[in-house]
């Protein structure tokens, strides 16, 4: 019975110790890849979750530009922050590069197995397959063939899309290619079968020039791409599924939070988007003869466009 008491004495003094001594103030480095309204956003949710846990933040903000890596590196460093926040791919990159003995927590990275660092910790940017193909079902559920276009680079999630395609009762229609040259012959191949277009992300495929061919080319044969953000909705995609960047944001704050409480970056796995929101363009649903529901009008983040009598 004795030895019982000590155990929880032990234990309560544990608690109380780790209570005194969980982080209520930081110093933080904010690094941007650039000034686009997601990478602020993230930083917002960043911002809020600290607030509402009652930690205060110092902190200092840096945007890339095409000349300034270095100058920044040199103000980071002499900065001494307890922690560096690097949003965006290109942010992480140079944090990982230049600053090997701080703890780095990233936003909005895409292909987060490529930073290697071992005091880097961070949330990935891409919507989960399932939870974009749920979000798919309920928005557009005319989509039972969906159609999707993909280079090596991708070959991944393409076969988990197969695999909950097939868990939902929906097929997937697959065009296997190596650049995006190949992507008129691609579209010729899947967009008479299929009652959507999926884009995923993959660079070799999917950038300004090629998302304005696709988009022209979605009006021109009528099929309807299912883009992955707002702009391209804005752009002319019938939808788009997106990460909440804010939300992304508050992720990052959890993860930078257990660091200066004193968790290894290295043991904290990356971690997934938990909540999406989606756009929707009315102008190009009215041009191919779609229609949404009222509610699912009322649902959406951003609403593009309008139908034309």
């Amino acid at each position: 019975m004795k030895i019982k008491k000590l155990w929880l004495i032990v234990i309560l003094l544990i608690i109380t110790w780790s209570q005194c001594w969980a982080v209520d103030r930081a110093l933080v480095s904010v690094i941007y890849s650039s000034d686009i309204e997601p990478y602020l956003q993230s930083w917002a949710g960043f911002t809020e979750f600290f607030k509402e846990k009652k930690v205060a933040l110092w902190f200092t903000e840096y945007f890339l530009q095409a000349n300034n890596h270095q100058k920044i590196v040199d103000q980071v460093t002499a900065e001494k922050p307890d922690i560096i926040f690097a949003i965006g791919t290109k942010a992480a990159k140079l944090a990982e590069i230049s600053f090997k003995n701080k703890p780095i927590v990233y936003s909005m990275v895409l292909n987060p197995e490529k930073l290697t660092g071992t005091n880097m910790a961070g949330i990935l940017l891409d919507v989960p397959v399932k939870m974009q193909l749920e979000s798919l079902q309920k928005i557009f559920p005319e989509a039972k063939k969906i159609g999707v276009i993909y280079t090596s680079d991708s070959t991944k999630r393409v076969i988990e899309l197969d695999r909950v395609c097939s868990e939902l009762g929906l097929q997937l229609v697959k065009q296997k290619v190596n650049d995006e040259k190949e992507l008129p012959s691609a579209l010729a191949n899947v967009t008479w079968q299929i009652n959507c277009l999926l884009m995923i992300p993959d660079a070799k495929i999917y950038f300004p020039q090629s998302v304005k061919y696709l988009l022209l080319e979605s009006l021109r044969q009528k099929f309807p791409v299912i883009g992955l953000s707002k702009y391209h909705s804005k752009s002319g995609a019938l939808l788009s599924i997106d990460c909440d960047y804010i939300d992304l944001g508050r992720q990052a704050g959890e993860v930078a939070l257990r660091i200066l409480n004193g968790e290894k970056p290295a043991d904290i796995k990356p971690v997934k988007p938990r909540r999406t929101t989606f756009s929707v363009n009315l102008s190009t649903a009215a041009r191919l003869d779609i229609k949404f529901a009222p509610e699912i009008i009322k649902s959406t983040s951003n609403v593009f466009g309008e139908y034309k009598q």
